[in-house]
C-alpha cells in the first residue's frame, strides 16, 4: 500500500507518538484474546514491520508467516528479523490477490479490514483470510472502531477526521500526532457490518473480545485511558472457521 510506502520511512516518530497506548492497552488486549499459540501456525496479514508477528513467534509458535503490500514496511521486518533471528517468513502481497500461504490456526489482522471501500471488497478480505485458515482456525483482527471517543483519543496521538456522510465504506483520515502529522485514509465500517460481512464470508463464532489496560502509575494517564476504554480507536474481532 503506496500510503504506508511512504510511512515507513518514519514509522520510529509515529510509534514513539502512540507508544503508551499500544503498550498499555493495544497489546495488552490483544494478548489476552490471543491466549496460548505455542506450537500454532500463525499468519500475520498486514503485517507492517512485524510487530505481532515477532511477537507471537517469541511465545512459541511453531510457524510464523507475515505479509504486508508495503514492500517498504517488509523491508522493515526483514531488517528486524535479521537483527534478532526467530524463523519468520515475510512476503509482498495485496489482500485482493494473496495467494493461500498455507494452512494456518491462527490469522492476526491488525488494522487491516477497515481498508476496504466496498462491502464486497471487505467480503473478498475475509475470503482470502478463511482461504489460509485450516479447519477451525481462528481470526483476531483488530479493527478501526467508528464511534471512538475521539476526545479521549487526541490525548494518545489520535486525530480522527470521521466522514460527513456515515454510510459502509466512506472515506474518512486517520491522523497520528508526530512531528509532521502522519495521515492513512480508511473507510467507516461499523462493527455490525464487520461482523455480519464475516458470516457472510463463512465465519462463525464471530464476536468481539473484550479491551483491557495495564495498571499504570500516573492518576491521569489511568482516567484518561480508563475513558478510552469505553470506546476505544480500534475493536477486536474474534471468528473460527469451522
Amino acid at each position: 500500500m503506496a500510503q504506508y510506502d511512504a510511512l515507513a520511512a518514519r514509522l520510529a516518530g509515529i510509534e514513539k507518538t502512540i507508544h503508551f497506548y499500544r503498550e498499555n492497552m493495544e497489546f495488552p488486549s490483544f494478548l489476552r484474546a490471543l491466549g496460548p499459540v505455542g506450537g500454532k501456525r500463525v499468519l500475520d496479514v498486514g503485517c507492517g514491520d512485524g510487530v505481532y508477528a515477532r511477537m507471537v513467534a517469541q511465545r512459541g509458535a511453531e510457524r510464523v508467516v507475515g505479509m504486508d503490500s508495503s514492500g517498504e514496511m517488509i523491508r522493515l521486518a526483514e531488517a528486524a528479523e535479521a537483527e534478532q533471528p526467530l524463523g519468520i517468513q515475510y512476503h509482498v502481497h495485496d489482500m485482493a490477490t494473496m495467494p493461500k500461504l498455507g494452512s494456518f490456526d491462527l490469522v492476526m489482522a491488525v488494522n487491516v479490514l477497515h481498508y476496504a471501500d466496498s462491502r464486497a471488497t471487505l467480503e473478498g478480505m475475509y475470503r482470502k483470510i478463511s482461504s489460509n485458515l485450516a479447519p477451525g482456525g481462528r481470526l483476531l483482527a483488530y479493527v478501526g472502531n467508528v464511534d471512538c471517543d475521539a476526545e479521549a483519543a487526541r490525548g494518545f496521538g489520535f486525530l480522527l477526521d470521521r466522514p460527513a456522510d456515515p454510510r459502509e465504506g466512506a472515506p474518512f483520515t486517520v491522523t497520528i500526532a508526530a512531528t509532521p502529522p502522519a495521515s492513512v485514509q480508511v473507510h467507516y465500517w461499523p462493527a455490525a457490518s464487520l461482523a455480519q460481512a464475516a458470516e457472510s464470508a463463512g465465519f462463525s463464532r464471530v464476536g468481539w473480545e473484550e479491551m483491557i489496560h495495564s495498571p499504570v502509575s500516573s492518576d491521569s494517564a489511568a482516567a484518561g485511558l480508563s475513558r478510552l476504554l469505553k470506546n476505544p480507536p480500534s475493536l477486536l474481532l474474534s471468528a473460527y472457521q469451522e
